[in-house]
């Protein structure tokens, strides 16, 4: 089985605790951070800079489509983050709670 952290980032708080809940309640994640940042990105040739929301999510390799569809169907930005990183741990503890608290 393999695991992954995925980040996302949200111009809007009540999107990203939306986003968190439905995340948790369906069991596709195991935990999300969220952190709060000072953004600045370029857009369209124009270097914009914002408050955002970046969300950390612990999960399955496996759940990755099914957390984007998610993301997806409530995200407002035209173009979102979606950065998978592979996760990997010698606590296995923390491995198998991820195992546990997750579908799929």
């Amino acid at each position: 089985m393999g695991y992954c952290m995925i980040e996302t980032a949200f111009g809007n708080l009540d999107e990203a605790k939306k986003v968190i809940d439905r995340l948790l309640e369906e069991k596709l994640v195991a935990s999300c951070q969220m952190l709060e940042s000072n953004s600045k990105w370029n857009w369209k040739n124009e270097i914009e800079e914002s408050k955002e929301y970046i969300v950390l999510m612990k999960t399955k390799k496996s759940l990755q489509e099914k957390i984007y569809a998610v993301i997806k169907g409530i995200h407002s930005y035209d173009c979102f983050e979606f950065a998978v990183f592979n996760l990997e741990s010698n606590n296995q503890d923390y491995l198998n709670w991820i195992e546990e608290e997750t579908n799929g």
